[in-house]
């Protein structure tokens, strides 16, 4: 059974910066998922995150078709979801001279499944910053998220941040930019899918969210990479900064339950005999 999950042609978002676009779900539902990591082919090359196993092999011949192994120098991992590790093992054998940016929770949530090399580690806090040959970049927690180890990405050179889940959308189908999707579509589908995202939303401090929202815009990105949605740019990024100042006034997200299952179910299974019949 082939996996529920197509990989997509790369995309140029800025100079040197490339998203590892895959989409799954296609035809299991209405909507369907972007899974992204991000490869910025730099003086000294970063792989952003590493992808869910059930893809590894097309993903890792994508990702080295931008970029030898053996140049690779950094390997920045937003939060340990396996959407982002599913290939990491993979990743650090190929690439020896690699650093692994990560923070101390992170690698202790993942201790059950891999032993990390402590001697190839750097630990980023949110705020703090590396270089990363001819670019510095920035781990920026962003405003929304499921782990708590999450910190996205921001390149100073570029001006792209790689906001790990935060400013999730599904689609409809395939599409490179948000404008391909109907407004009203977005806005709900942007809303809904960031609320179960963050269900922690119903509970915020209203004043306190707008202000790290804020800190999170004025670091003037002029693209955001998302793992689960086109990139957003030029006006995109101001609208969807808008949608999240939303977030605290809203309720929580009715989660799918027993009956949609049934629904699901239902359109897989096929009928008895008597009935084809």
């Amino acid at each position: 059974m082939d996996a529920p999950i197509r990989m997509l042609a790369p995309e140029l978002i800025a100079p040197d910066t490339h998203v590892i676009r895959q989409l799954a779900g296609e035809g299991m539902g209405p909507v369907a998922t972007f899974v992204n990591s991000m490869v910025i082919t730099g003086a000294e090359p970063v792989i952003v995150d590493c992808g869910p196993s059930v893809s590894r092999e097309a993903w890792l011949e994508t990702v080295f078709g931008l970029v030898e192994p053996g140049d690779v120098r950094w390997i920045f991992l937003s939060h340990d979801d396996v959407d982002h590790t599913g290939n990491l093992p993979q990743v650090l054998d190929a690439c020896p001279q690699a650093t692994l940016v990560t923070n101390w929770f992170s690698m202790e949530r993942m201790a059950a499944d891999y032993q990390l090399p402590l001697d190839r580690m750097r630990w980023v806090n949110g705020g703090e910053r590396f270089h990363a040959g001819d670019r510095e970049l920035v781990a920026v927690v962003p405003p929304t998220f499921d782990s708590p180890t999450s910190r996205g990405l921001f390149d100073t050179r570029s001006g792209v941040y790689w906001a790990a889940d935060a400013f999730v959308v599904p689609v409809t189908h395939e599409v490179t930019r948000i404008g391909e999707l109907d407004p009203g579509f977005f806005r709900q589908a942007f809303l809904d899918a960031n609320r179960m995202l963050s269900p922690w939303h119903q509970w915020m401090d209203p004043a306190k969210y707008v202000r790290h929202l804020a800190d999170v815009q004025a670091i003037g990105a002029t693209a955001v990479a998302s793992a689960h949605a086109p990139t957003y740019r030029d006006g995109e990024v101001d609208s969807a900064y808008r949608l999240l100042q939303e977030m605290p006034y809203l309720p929580a997200v009715e989660w799918p339950a027993q009956s949609d299952l049934d629904a699901i179910l239902a359109t897989l299974t096929p009928p008895p005999l008597s009935e084809a019949a």
